[in-house]
Order: C-alpha cells, then sequence, then structure tokens
C-alpha cells in the first residue's frame, strides 16, 4: 500500500483526518462510496484497508452492532444452572439436559425459570458452563527432560554385577487413581541394589525441585555412601538441578533405554511390593495428606529394611529357552546385608545395630497401622468437607453421591488384635 507520489506521510496523516470527518458526516451509501473513491485514488491504499482506516475508533467500539444472535440467556439462568451442576457432580451437558427437569422441581426459583432450565440445549448447557469448567485447571502434564543434560547422562543397560553397597535405582510412583489430571501425590521410591535397602518419600506432583528434595532426604537418611543414581528418563530426573547437586558430591548418574521397563527391574518391583501393596492405586489429591503420608512411608520403610526378609538372586543362566535362577537357601533382612558386607562406616555400622537391638517390630507394626488408618480416615474428611462445600452452594439439596473415600485393607481377627 504504497502512498502517493509527491505526498509526505505527514501529508497523508493530516489528510486522512480530514477525510475522516467528512465521512463520519456522510449518511447516504453513494455519498460514502463516492468520497471512498477519491481518499484511495489520493492514497494509493487498498479500497478495504482506506475503508477501516476512515471508520477509525467508531468501527472498534462496537456501534455498528454485534454480529450474530442476540443473548438468550441471563444470569440468573446461568447461576441456576451452575448451582445445578455443582449439586449433580458436574456431569457434561448431555447427561445433565436429560435429569435437569427432575432437579429443577426442588430449586427455589421462579415458574419462567424453571421452564427455561427444563427448554434448555445440552451444547447450551456446555456453552455457558464452559468458563466454570476452565476454572478448575488445565491437565498438569509430566515434567520433560532437559536435551541438554539427556545428552550428559550415560545409558546403563543390562543386569547389575556389583557387590558395592551404594548404587541405587529411583522410579516415581503416581496415586493418581486413574486419571492423570490435576495435582496430586507422587511416591519417589529408592532401592539399593546389592543389599534391597528401599526408601520411600512422597512428593507433590513430581516436579523436580520436589524430587530434589525427596531424593536429598532419602540421601541423609541412608546408612551408606550413595555411589550411583540410575533413574529413568522423566524430567524429575533429567534436569540441571539434580545432575550439578549429584556431581558435586562424586554420585555417578545414569538413566536407562527408552520404553525398557526391565532396566530398573529392582525397583520396579520394589514400587509393587513397598507402594502398591500399602497404598493401592487410589487417587491421593490433597496436599494436607503430604506430611501424614510421608511419616507413613518413612516408617514402612524402616520397618521393611530392619525386619523383613528378603531372598536374593545369586545367579541366573540359560538353558535352551528356561532361564535358570538360583536364589539364597536362607533368606536376610537388607539390614543384616549391610552389615555382612563390611562396607559401613562404624558410626553407621553402630546407629544400624542399635535399631536392630532396640526397636520392637510388633510395635512398629501398630504403629504403621495407626498411621495407615489416621491417613485414610483424613482422607475421608477431607472429602467429606469438600462435598459439604459444594451441597452448600447448590442450596443444601438432599440428593448427593458418596465422596471415594477408600477404606484400609481387610484384616484378620489376629490383625486387629494387634491394632487394638
Amino acid at each position: 500500500m504504497a502512498p502517493a507520489m509527491g505526498m509526505s506521510k505527514k501529508s497523508i496523516e493530516e489528510y486522512t483526518t480530514k477525510m475522516r470527518a467528512r465521512y463520519a458526516r456522510l449518511t447516504g451509501r453513494k455519498a460514502r462510496s463516492k468520497l471512498l473513491d477519491e481518499f484511495v485514488e489520493v492514497t494509493g491504499w487498498e479500497r478495504k484497508h482506506a475503508n477501516k482506516v476512515l471508520l477509525g475508533d467508531r468501527r472498534r467500539s462496537g456501534r455498528r452492532g454485534k454480529r450474530g444472535a442476540p443473548r438468550r440467556y441471563g444470569t440468573e439462568l446461568v447461576d441456576a444452572l451452575k448451582t445445578c451442576w455443582l449439586a449433580m457432580e458436574q456431569p457434561c451437558g448431555k447427561r445433565m439436559k436429560g435429569i435437569l427437569p427432575m432437579w429443577v422441581e426442588h430449586l427455589d426459583c421462579g415458574s419462567q425459570l424453571r421452564e427455561d432450565l427444563c427448554k434448555i440445549s445440552a451444547a447450551s448447557i456446555d456453552r455457558l458452563l464452559k468458563g466454570f469448567k476452565v476454572s478448575a485447571g488445565k491437565k498438569v502434564r509430566p515434567p520433560k527432560p532437559a536435551t541438554a543434560v539427556k545428552a550428559l547422562v550415560e545409558i546403563r543397560a543390562g543386569n547389575w554385577e556389583t557387590s558395592e553397597v551404594g548404587w541405587t535405582e529411583v522410579d516415581t510412583v503416581a496415586h493418581c487413581g486413574g486419571d492423570m489430571g490435576g495435582d496430586f501425590i507422587w511416591t519417589l521410591t529408592s532401592v539399593e541394589i546389592s543389599s534391597g535397602w528401599t526408601e520411600l518419600r512422597a512428593v507433590w506432583n513430581r516436579g523436580q525441585h520436589a524430587c530434589f528434595e525427596g531424593l536429598e532426604s532419602i540421601w541423609q537418611s541412608q546408612p551408606f555412601d550413595l555411589l550411583g543414581v540410575d533413574s529413568d528418563n522423566g524430567g524429575e530426573f533429567l534436569n540441571f538441578h539434580l545432575y550439578h547437586w549429584l556431581k558435586q558430591h562424586g554420585i555417578k548418574q545414569t538413566r536407562s533405554r527408552p520404553y525398557y521397563k526391565n532396566d530398573q527391574a529392582y525397583v520396579e518391583q520394589k514400587n509393587h511390593t513397598h507402594v502398591r501393596e500399602l497404598l493401592g492405586h487410589d487417587r491421593l489429591e490433597h496436599r494436607e495428606l503430604l506430611d501424614e503420608l510421608n511419616a507413613l512411608l518413612m516408617l514402612w520403610s524402616r520397618w521393611r529394611n530392619l525386619f523383613c526378609v528378603t531372598m536374593k538372586q545369586e545367579s541366573k543362566r540359560r538353558e535352551g529357552s528356561r532361564q535358570i535362577r538360583r536364589h539364597e537357601k536362607t533368606g536376610r533382612t537388607p539390614a543384616q546385608r549391610l552389615l555382612d558386607s563390611g562396607q559401613l562406616r562404624d558410626d553407621d555400622r553402630q546407629q544400624l545395630e542399635e535399631q536392630l537391638a532396640t526397636l520392637n517390630p510388633f510395635a512398629m507394626r501398630r504403629e504403621i497401622r495407626r498411621l495407615e488408618d489416621s491417613l485414610w480416615q483424613h482422607r475421608a474428611e477431607l472429602y467429606e468437607q469438600e462435598r459439604d462445600e459444594s451441597l452448600a452452594l447448590a442450596g443444601g439439596s438432599a440428593l448427593r453421591s458418596e465422596p471415594p473415600a477408600r477404606a484400609s485393607k481387610p484384616r484378620t481377627k489376629d490383625q486387629a488384635a494387634m491394632v487394638s
């Protein structure tokens, strides 16, 4: 859109200001079209662009009117619709349309509003409630690994062939209840290869800083020097924050091959025996449970490490299509394996022997049961509180569903007697 020859930029601006005022005073279509022809010939601009320039602020202020059908539903109907939606446990528009006539009979509103709610379509329900659904938050995506760090960390593939204490595998377990959306608690698992010593920590949302704090807590509580950390390719482990910290302390960092879960067979096994068997697959989405869950996991880890026997594999060979595995004839606890290794410092050995001599496994098991019951009870109370708040917003309707509570694992009479 080059300006006309012989006219400066300032001249065109002055000419445009005068023509805009003339254009605003004209009301006839032919008169405006003739003036627009003159303006295009003088400036050399495209006709569509010239028309937008002459309209100026009037076009942006909406004086020409808004396109589309007029607004049909007011704020009163939207508020009533939101009240029903919250009380119905937030269904989609298609599901809500079918049961809305049943619910509006119990809604304190006028007859005309009740009639409008019964006539509203499923598409209109979704459109009017769209803003409230968006405010609930977006899906949390998993952290992406830093490409530069991924290139620096070498891949460890194959079996562990070491009897040296201090080499560990780490992984995270999601307590999402089958839905990865939103915020929830993860468990960070660390297992030492030669002894099977396992530590668990609860972290919020698997961020790199949360996982780093969990690893640092594990590092401080382990009765041995940490020599290496092997992880998967998740961004919670492959980041500069953790990479520089491990390098500063002389700890080697390695990673498994992408999509090869068996590269981390040790920690994957503990994810089942130490995490899933204790907490199951329920969703833990309340941050208030984090400290309570950490207390349970730390005591659970100590009890398993000190007093629970594991059978370690000693050899493996292949005969045709069969894998022949040989395990220890007499199982030992992870603590006994550490003591038998002779690789612990004197103070760590003394502290471990003192724990084995003074701690009572029956009392620890009763305390674990108590913490477990307290955790699930607290979770049920939080869901109950959220449900009451939702019902208060919905006007106290009697129609409501039970919260997703989770009872402790079934117990035998002997186990129940232990708790009491």
